[in-house]
């Protein structure tokens, strides 16, 4: 095989001018995205949110089944200025339920790993962003939120968006959080939690956004895990 000097040429001198496009891309993509380490000039993926541990309250305020409160997990986000992280205030409520359920829901998010009689959901209603309340009393549901009457089976506290009347069962089998009427695309949003003690710990949040608006003219979108009977 002969040698050939014009390509040994040319590889040596490609060898610079590939480096100098690494060396202009670098510090430009870390301007982009100042938390790449130096030379990281491939990233795609996404920054992970960062919560971290938080105690939000104590089984002691859920001493019976249906107890409940409500509270507030931060969650920080990057951001690409001095301040370094942008929080997030995501309001939530914990629920002592009758029986014991597994947390995961139909997306594949596992809130509490085994089973559990304390739940906690996110109340961003996944419509348009509303604030849910949760509502002891299935009645004041049929009274204040668009006149939805459960099944017989679901006669008990249910959680309900004011803005578009969404309904929420907190025990619905197999998918805690269901959303049993209204327009939200799925169920409520978990939280990822454990139990310290009597410390209710939570460690993450299910992301997602709203729903996306469609046009007037388009056919409604399905009402995800809707149902008018019991589940087997």
């Amino acid at each position: 095989m002969t040698f050939d000097r014009r390509r040994l040429l040319q590889a040596l001198t490609a060898i610079p001018v590939v480096g100098g496009v690494i060396a202009i891309l670098s510090p430009l993509f870390r301007y982009l995205k100042p938390n790449d380490k130096p030379w990281q000039i491939f990233t795609v993926a996404p920054d992970a949110p960062a919560g971290g541990a938080q105690i939000v309250g104590t089984t002691r305020s859920l001493a019976k089944p249906w107890d409940y409160f409500y509270f507030t997990y931060v969650q920080k986000f990057v951001q690409y200025d001095p301040t370094g992280f942008k929080a997030s205030n995501i309001p939530g409520v914990a629920i002592r339920l009758p029986r014991k359920v597994r947390f995961a829901n139909s997306q594949g998010f596992v809130g509490y790993r085994g089973e559990t009689d304390i739940v906690l959901f996110q109340r961003i209603c996944p419509h348009l962003g509303c604030i849910f309340n949760y509502e002891p009393d299935w009645h004041n549901v049929t009274a204040g939120y668009g006149g939805f009457t459960p099944p017989a089976f679901e006669r008990h506290a249910l959680m309900a968006c004011p803005c578009h009347f969404s309904i929420y069962d907190p025990e619905y089998p197999a998918d805690p959080g269901n959303v049993i009427s209204g327009p939200a695309p799925r169920g409520a949003r978990y939280f990822e939690f454990h139990i310290d003690g009597e410390n209710i710990v939570v460690t993450g949040a299910e992301l997602g956004g709203i729903a996306r608006i469609e046009p007037a003219d388009a056919a409604p979108p399905a009402r995800g895990g809707e149902h008018t009977r019991a589940p087997s």
